[in-house]
């Protein structure tokens, strides 16, 4: 298997880390602080890098299960897919119940209050913790992992699909950076003020659209199991 196949199976688990609402909500207020562009990039340092070593040290520990037997590592990434999947399918039905009721308003995440108060360390353990300390976000990583870790890829290529999941899965952190970053804070505040509504009033039924497709495309992934 070559790089680029490995790439585009773990792009579904790197583009529903991408599209958490929480994260993005996080960015946006940071960027609308004082002092956005240094805040942004302490959030997203943290971010990456938390997902990068969680990715890594994933990657490695399947890279030296493979080597004992490849046909039972393969076996391992699919059992890992659909028991992700399933525990998504479970979370998009509590989500789905816990919706909130017509009228009455969405739930307010608490970091939303304090964020915009961290310094730059703590926007940093705060990007971490958006990363990792998920429900959904750190099982994608396991399962990406995974799959990098488990195919024949040679080192640097399994360094470089690890980056590129990396990438695609802080595009909606680095993507409102760069935009605040090219038309400066002030002309950016409008657009980041309506997303910021958006995505509070949207957050439960994001959550529940992106956990019943993950859960659909990974159970899928893992069924070759029964090949």
């Amino acid at each position: 298997m070559t790089l680029w196949p490995v790439v585009g199976a773990v792009l579904p688990q790197a583009m529903g880390i991408a599209l958490s609402p929480l994260p993005m909500i996080c960015i946006v207020l940071v960027l609308m602080s004082s002092g956005p562009i240094r805040a942004g990039l302490s959030f997203f340092a943290g971010w990456a890098v938390a997902l990068a070593i969680a990715i890594g040290l994933v990657v490695m520990l399947t890279d030296a299960v493979a080597e004992e037997g490849s046909e039972g590592a393969r076996d391992g990434v699919d059992i890992v897919q659909l028991a992700i999947g399933v525990v998504f399918a479970v979370l998009a039905v509590r989500y789905w119940r816990k919706r909130p009721r017509p009228g009455e308003p969405p739930p307010r995440p608490a970091i939303v209050d304090k964020i915009t108060t961290l310094s730059a360390p703590a926007l940093m353990l705060t990007g971490a913790g958006a990363a990792l300390a998920n429900v959904k976000n750190l099982p994608l990583v396991i399962g990406a992992g995974t799959q990098i870790g488990g195919s024949p890829l040679s080192v640097g290529e399994q360094v470089t699909a690890a980056a590129l999941f990396v990438l695609a899965a802080s595009l909606t952190v680095l993507l409102p950076l760069l935009a605040v970053v090219i038309a400066g804070p002030r002309r950016s505040a409008p657009a980041l003020s309506s997303l910021e509504q958006w995505l509070l009033a949207n957050l439960n039924t994001i959550l529940v659209i992106l956990l019943a497709v993950l859960s659909t495309v990974l159970i899928g992934q893992g069924l070759d199991l029964f090949r």
